[in-house]
């Protein structure tokens, strides 16, 4: 009777707990805010999580938006000419090829950096800790470059 009582009390104190972290874990969802804006002769589309701040400049040769998260990461997005970044200027750790645009990733001050060079589109983020790096890729992996069409002097998708 007393080794049936041992027994009953050691299945619960070693199966307890893996009962109990099963039925918690849960993936945690980051807000994320559709955002689409016009660039010179494209739209560009993402997907960026919240909160951020965002600015747009334009000038006489192109339009940059900067995007700013609370994470201490930022993004930018190009077209037009004779425009420089910082990361133009970085030592890339590494560059490849992906479909329609040239990917340059590196490393400053113990902070990740990425280029993807479009056609006459250019996207960057820098200030990433390598802990978000995975994070951003996919951000800058997803956005969408669509070229505008003009019907009837209006510009449409």
């Amino acid at each position: 009777m007393i080794k049936t009582y041992i027994l009953t009390i050691v299945c619960i104190l070693l199966c307890l707990p893996s009962l109990l972290c099963c039925s918690t874990i849960k993936k945690e969802e980051v807000p994320t805010k559709l955002e689409q804006q016009y660039l010179l002769s494209k739209i560009f589309i993402a997907q960026l999580p919240t909160p951020f701040y965002s600015q747009k400049d334009n000038y006489e040769e192109g339009v940059v938006y900067f995007y700013g998260f609370s994470d201490g990461a930022y993004i930018i997005i190009h077209e037009g000419a004779m425009m420089e970044f910082p990361m133009d200027k970085y030592e890339p750790i590494e560059i490849h090829k992906k479909r329609k645009k040239i990917i340059a990733t590196g490393v400053k001050d113990g902070k990740w950096w990425r280029k993807d060079e479009y056609r006459d589109v250019r996207i960057y983020y820098a200030n990433v800790t390598a802990d978000n790096q995975k994070k951003y890729n996919k951000i800058l992996n997803n956005i969408k470059i669509k070229p505008i069409r003009f019907t009837n002097g209006k510009a449409t998708e």
